[in-house]
């Protein structure tokens, strides 16, 4: 079983969540994640029926635009307080340009952006680009090593670069996942993209104007170990190998870098429904003792037609491997998460105090002890809206609208729920106002789902 280890990231477990969107409509797979222990999840931005993120078409039941479809999708994770590892792969670019020429990167380049932008103040990792080294059944990568540094490169000077005075836009851009398997990690393809970034296009000036190579962190899948003919302690043997070998290219060319497993995972049929279970866990006990790996993501949620790699199959029924990967979850999961359940509010009375009462769930691994508050939100990055009321807590203080916080009255247990009132001041004038808070660790991070709503502010009476 996982055991505590000390390292510079503790890897934090998650899932593949499949498709999201499909057909125009929003797919709901939080309550099943739920059962999972886990608390990050991975989502493909994928265009499903539309032309380009910015496509107003109306799709499915609702019609729904693309943006509309994809928010209620990503909000409902945000709110259970899960954290959204976003995909943008060629599936959320539909042209006619070449794939991987120099118009076709431009057009993936301003759909990154524009998906970036969108969900900026609630996703805050991004995965450019799938297995660009994949041979995909033909003979060469199907992305080729210069196409994929200029495509790193253009993506990180559009966000990065352009917005440099803009905190909200600073996220974390992760090189997309290399395909790996035994004997084979793909560090060959991963230092061709180092050369050719460095001496042929610009990454050496990406570094002088944003302080990094275009890259935040290194992606990785890690197919190994996959037969039933190969014991599990395999697994974390392989695992450990083709890791070594990634670090020593990034080690060569760059600084010390995260690693993201954003995919791993073992077919039902060929290892047994056990023996997936088994190399589940045998897998995350090697992500966890390496020290410098942030994120595995297990691949994947449910199977897809002949591929039983799912922790439920095609029919959602439940796999052994979905019970270990909750145990493993009990382990790996951030030691702080919020989810909001509800924010109770009614309308104020211009000038006059009220109170807003926000029901919070403790979805992470540790207490809310004394330096846990709920804090007035300052907006992206630190949370995805911004309070505009005057708080006047009983406990706690207020500073300023967006520097206020509620001390907690006792200490919240995991999984524990607790209410938290906040009387708040209306402002003078009538209108509508924002509410808008989160939970806080002073000194170190906020944290979980942003609660928000909006107050109505009526003229007084007097």
């Amino acid at each position: 079983m996982l055991m505590a280890v000390q390292s510079a990231h503790a890897t934090e477990a998650g899932i593949d969540a499949g498709w999201v969107v499909a057909n125009g409509e929003p797919v709901d797979r939080v309550a099943v994640i739920d059962t999972l222990g886990v608390r990050w999840v991975r989502v493909n931005f994928r265009l499903d029926a539309w032309a380009s993120p910015a496509d107003p078409t109306p799709h499915g039941t609702e019609g729904m635009t693309w943006f509309a479809a994809y928010d209620r999708a990503i909000d409902a994770f945000i709110a259970r307080g899960y954290q959204v590892y976003g995909l943008i792969n060629d599936e959320a670019v539909a042209t006619d340009h070449p794939h991987g020429s120099a118009p076709w990167i431009a057009d993936y380049v301003a759909n990154a952006t524009q998906i970036i932008d969108h969900f900026k103040d609630r996703v805050r990792v991004y995965e450019i680009i799938n297995e660009p080294n994949d041979w995909a059944g033909g003979s060469s990568s199907r992305v080729s090593p210069r196409a994929f540094a200029s495509i790193l490169q253009d993506t990180y000077l559009a966000v990065k670069r352009d917005h440099a005075d803009d905190r909200c836009w600073q996220v974390d851009l992760v090189s997309g996942a290399l395909f790996s398997f035994d004997d084979n990690s793909s560090d060959d393809y991963l230092a061709q993209v180092y050369a050719i970034g460095r001496t042929e296009l610009a990454w050496d000036y990406t570094r002088e104007v944003t302080g990094s190579f275009p890259l935040d962190g290194i992606g990785y899948h890690i197919y190994a170990a996959q037969g039933s003919d190969s014991p599990v302690s395999d697994v974390g043997a392989s695992m450990r190998a083709n890791l070594a070998a990634i670090r020593s290219v990034v080690a060569a060319n760059d600084v010390s870098k995260p690693l993201y497993v954003s995919e791993w995972g073992f077919r039902a049929d060929a290892v047994g429904d056990q023996g997936q279970a088994d190399r589940l866990e045998a897998g995350f006990d090697a992500l966890h003792a390496e020290g410098d790996v942030a994120l595995g993501l297990y691949f994947s949620l449910q199977d897809f037609p002949d591929n039983p790699w799912g922790v439920f199959d095609d029919a959602m029924n439940r796999r052994p491997s979905a019970d270990r990967l909750a145990e493993v979850g009990a382990v790996l999961g951030p030691p702080r998460g919020a989810a909001v359940i509800e924010v109770a509010t009614s309308s104020i009375e211009a000038g006059q105090l009220g109170e807003i009462t926000v029901t919070l769930e403790n979805r992470g691994t540790g207490p809310w002890s004394s330096d846990v508050r709920l804090g007035a939100a300052t907006g992206c990055p630190d949370a995805a809206g911004l309070n505009e009321l005057s708080w006047e807590p009983d406990a706690g203080y207020a500073n300023g609208i967006a520097d206020a916080r509620v001390f907690l009255d006792r200490e919240v247990a995991p999984g524990e729920v607790i209410e938290v009132r906040v009387p708040v001041r209306a402002p003078s004038q009538a209108g509508t106002y924002a509410f808008a808070a989160r939970m806080v660790q002073e000194g170190v991070e906020w944290f979980g789902a942003t609660a928000k709503a909006t107050i109505d502010v009526t003229n007084s009476r007097e």
